[in-house]
């Protein structure tokens, strides 16, 4: 049979197939589709006079890339669906659009203490003043991102979705608020909206859109639900045996993986929960470890859920009220009870502390999938290649009469090269060195918020980029806690690092953290951020992340001659602009 294409033609396709993504690829299916379906020999689909009006706008705000990647998905099937539609970062939209729009559809995730992320503050900021249009012939729909585990839970999404309506627009799709396990709630929002949009336009689900609502995959993906299992190179203690901390550089290999990163990335790595915990909780509810439950689709005794499929470590409000209300019993905690029982509980806690007789199922049906854990990459592929690196430290305390262990940290702490470990990479373009080379970089960090910068120095001397960088870092003690010592005294004498401050809190009498170093060299510090330098933060969102803010606002209040609500403003440009980028937990 004669082929259909000539022997040029089949050269072509095949050439241009081989370069697309498997998404791509699903898009070009559904194209070529609606170009037959519609007896079309070239151009583009001809839609009908319904779907040429039908306009979309799909906006997003994200920290990490999950907010990016849902949109992404749901503009692919908008305009598989005919529906000329756009995908926008918040951070690019220009807001004198919004009262044109017809139906817009915005992911969002919270950030911080309820923020939104720092590349959608402009448009909050801007949707909630005075400039804000009427809204009355808009239709949209919210997708919210968030964690259970902070009480401003999917925050943003939630203020958006309310000052939406405020302004006069009409929810075609009610708001719906995922979880750090957020794949199943989204693919649903996704699937009812299109069901929506479908309904209206009269238009047929094709073979594209059924296969896209699974989120069919072809060829080798790493991520969460399948990790690669990467092999430990090397494990140093980098702090000494007069530290209250054990610290660790931890090197794994990504031969053969595909796997890339780039400085700022993040690094999720896997293991099952402590058997001892999980039998310990399995006596303490007095259940059957063999006794057959279900996780979602799959059905498994009550120990292999314990052990490899629930999060048992971790507790929220929404676990805890469910939990009381299930149980039909008073958990009287409140204010910074409340919040200390939630950092430091886990559930054989919660079972041994509020008591209460439940099956197995009801249990599990209380918890959340198990969750990697996130570690910011210490390396830089160009001088680590095939390498990733880690620093982690060992996460151990005392509560409820009892020693408890982080999961990944102890694991870690205790494991030996040779043997492997479940990662897969989590970008993170919220928190990437500047595309200027000449553009100066100011790096704030304690403790292990130290790793990313390890990261761009390494990366910026492989490129042989030189001065114009600046570190301030913080720990406990000079002589058992100055993690990487040895490496910034190397970059500092071939210049790669131009300055760098350090703050030992146990030190002396009087503790001296970063952001008392920041406000001695007030005056240089603003001359940099004049000069258009990056900021860069990475520690801890309630001690270091809060208390570097609030010295930074005061810095330039002082240098700038001006009120500390310009200065905050000033600040949130620097946010809005990419100059001030933060990873804090």
């Amino acid at each position: 049979m004669m082929s259909l294409f000539s022997e040029q033609q089949m050269q072509r396709i095949s050439h241009t197939v081989a370069e697309l993504s498997s998404e791509q690829l699903a898009w070009l299916g559904g194209y070529l589709s609606a170009l037959s379906q519609q007896g079309q020999a070239q151009g583009a689909p001809v839609l009908s006079e319904a779907s040429q009006a039908r306009k979309a706008t799909v906006l997003y705000g994200t920290q990490t890339g999950n907010s990016k990647t849902l949109a992404e998905k749901l503009y692919i099937a908008l305009r598989e669906l005919g529906i000329d539609a756009r995908l926008q970062n918040m951070l690019d939209y220009r807001t004198a659009q919004l009262k044109k729009e017809q139906q817009l559809f915005v992911v969002i995730s919270t950030h911080g203490n309820g923020e939104p992320p720092d590349e959608a503050l402009g448009f909050f900021k801007f949707i909630h003043s005075d400039r804000a249009p009427l809204l009355d012939d808009l239709q949209y729909s919210v997708l919210a991102l968030g964690d259970a585990s902070y009480e401003a839970y999917c925050q943003a999404g939630i203020d958006l979705d309310e000052r939406l309506q405020a302004l006069g627009a009409k929810s075609l799709q009610p708001r719906s608020d995922c979880d750090v396990d957020f794949q199943a709630a989204a693919a649903q929002w996704q699937t009812s909206l299109l069901n929506r949009l479908r309904r209206d336009l009269q238009r047929p689900l094709t073979s594209f859109q059924a296969a896209n609502s699974v989120q069919a995959e072809t060829g080798q993906s790493y991520s969460q639900d399948n990790p690669f299992r990467a092999e430990v190179i090397d494990v140093v203690e980098l702090t000494t045996d007069t530290s209250a901390k054990h610290v660790y550089h931890i090197e794994l290999a990504l031969e053969d993986s595909g796997l890339s990163y780039q400085p700022g990335d993040i690094l999720g790595v896997q293991f099952d929960n402590d058997a001892q915990l999980v039998n310990a909780i399995i006596e303490q509810a007095g259940l059957n470890a063999d006794e057959p439950v279900r996780v979602g689709d799959t059905e498994l005794n009550l120990r292999e859920a314990f052990s490899g499929r629930l999060e048992i470590r971790n507790l929220n409000r929404r676990q805890l009220k469910a939990y009381a209300e299930q149980a039909d019993i008073m958990i009287d905690l409140d204010g910074d009870a409340l919040q200390g029982f939630l950092y430091h509980a886990d559930l054989l806690d919660l079972l041994q502390l509020y008591p209460a007789s439940m099956t197995a199922q009801q249990l599990v049906d209380l918890l959340r999938p198990l969750q990697a854990r996130q570690y910011s990459i210490a390396s830089s592929l160009e001088a680590h290649p095939d390498e990733v690196h880690l620093l982690v430290k060992h996460v151990q305390y005392a509560f409820n009469e009892r020693r408890h262990h982080g999961l990944a940290s102890t694991a870690l702490a205790g494991i030996s090269a040779g043997e492997s470990v479940s990662v897969f990479v989590k970008p993170n373009p919220g928190f990437k060195l500047p595309e200027d080379d000449d553009t100066p970089i100011i790096m704030i960090g304690s403790g292990t918020g130290i790793a990313p910068f390890r990261s761009f120095l390494h990366e910026r001397e492989m490129r042989g980029i030189q001065g114009n960088s600046w570190l301030f870092f913080g720990e406990q003690h000079f002589a058992s806690d100055f993690l990487y010592q040895t490496e910034w005294q190397a970059f500092l004498s071939n210049n790669t690092l131009e300055k760098i401050d350090l703050a030992f809190s146990r030190d002396q009498q009087e503790k001296i953290y970063v952001q008392h170093r920041l406000q001695e060299k007030s005056t240089e510090l603003y001359h940099w951020i004049e000069r258009g330098a990056c900021l860069y933060v990475c520690g801890s969102m309630q001690g270091l992340g809060e208390d570097v803010h609030q010295a930074l606002i005061e810095i330039i209040a002082k240098e700038g001659g001006v009120s500390l609500d310009e200065a905050a403003h000033q600040l949130d440009e620097l946010k809005i602009t990419r100059r001030y980028q933060r990873d804090v937990y």
